[in-house]
């Protein structure tokens, strides 16, 4: 059945409105609720997402592999550890999408997708008015998935990646390459990423840190290069990816529209300093779907202490690359991963936080304290 009026539209698909979707149907009465997702594409397939986590997961059933142990390159210092009770998850976005589309749409008809781009959306003290290129249609609360608009340029991790296989046993599948700073003396902050699905096959990325993203052959030829000096050329490539993050701090103080939800991007939920969402947007949909009919719903707090940490790594990064590799390689050399992952999930205790920051260089961080101040 079509509708104009819904209970719930979802401005922007993607994601983190799937992932809410999710939960929401968890919820008593989901069923009874009219939901409209609204994106202009749909480009899920085409993306790789990666968390870690030391329960059993939501998306247990989606995740393609996982791995017990991580490794760390820079120079000729190289770091390999377990990181139990941790496990290193990857989910592809093939089977993420081909699960929504195959199973829970069909499953729940109360909830329409359409592929159409938003023109607008305005609140006329009673309810939203959405206008897209084809119609208009009308709700009682929105839910933005639509990237945030700040004046200032962000920063991006950008990459490019190449799924290949090898006629031979070259990786470890137990084993993911977390970060490979082998290209040195570039002005970027630029690592590799090689996560193995078994000892023939990986996914490996070029990934960079800066203002604007490349064009594709320069990250080929880097891979390339790397492949070719790492694991020998005898390899097949069988699907490509590329991607740019948006690295930004949210501004949790800016204005919010009546019956308006932030969500995903548009909600901080990726890491500004790595670029990591996905068990972020996990833990952010669960307490909202619970306590969506509130008027204020319950959100993933964040303690401002982790943005200021990221604030100042990502001021690094930008002008200071070079440093920001050292400052890396010391992080991995004299902290374990497992603090390291505790960290960077934000659920360090700031005895544990202080731990680590004393074995870094403080000339870096401090300066910036006193700029920034």
């Amino acid at each position: 059945m079509n509708h104009t009026h819904y209970d719930i539209i979802m401005a922007g698909g993607g994601a983190a409105s799937r992932i809410l979707l999710y939960f929401m149907r968890l919820q008593p009465g989901f069923d009874q609720l009219q939901i409209l997702v609204l994106e202009a594409e749909n480009r899920i397939s085409e993306k790789t997402w990666c968390f870690w986590t030391q329960q059993q997961h939501p998306f247990e059933h989606l995740i393609r592999k996982q791995w017990t142990e991580l490794e760390f390159k820079a120079g000729d210092y190289t770091a390999r550890e377990s990181i139990n009770p941790y496990r290193y998850c990857c989910i592809h976005g093939a089977d993420f999408n081909s699960y929504f589309n195959v199973e829970f749409f069909p499953a729940y008809p109360n909830v329409t997708l359409l592929q159409q781009k938003i023109l607008s959306a305005e609140h006329n003290n009673h309810h939203w008015i959405i206008k897209t290129e084809q119609q208009q249609f009308t709700c009682n609360r929105l839910v933005s998935n639509t990237a945030m608009n700040n004046q200032t340029k962000p920063m991006l991790q950008h990459f490019h990646g190449w799924f290949i296989e090898y006629n031979h046993d070259v990786f470890n599948k137990r084993r993911a390459l977390l970060m490979d700073f082998a290209l040195p003396g570039k002005e970027q902050f630029c690592f590799f990423y090689v996560l193995p699905f078994s000892n023939t096959k990986a996914l490996v990325e070029c990934t960079y840190y800066s203002a604007e993203a490349f064009d594709p052959d320069v990250y080929q030829q880097e891979i390339q290069q790397y492949l070719l000096k790492s694991f020998g050329n005898n390899f097949k490539i069988y699907h490509k990816e590329q991607g740019a993050i948006p690295l930004q701090l949210h501004n949790e103080t800016s204005a919010t529209m009546p019956d308006m939800i932030h969500i995903g991007q548009s909600a901080g939920m990726i890491k500004p300093s790595t670029g990591y969402a996905f068990q972020r947007m996990v833990e952010d949909s669960k307490l909202l779907a619970a306590s969506l009919h509130k008027e204020q719903p319950i959100r993933r707090k964040r303690h401002r202490r982790f943005k200021f940490y990221d604030g100042l790594l990502l001021s690094i990064i930008r002008e200071e690359p070079h440093r920001a590799v050292s400052i890396f390689q010391q992080l991995f050399s004299k902290s374990s991963m497992k603090s390291i992952l505790t960290f960077l999930d934000e659920n360090s205790t700031l005895a544990e936080e202080a731990k680590i920051f004393s074995k870094l260089p403080w000339w870096p961080f401090i300066k910036r304290i006193k700029f920034n101040g």
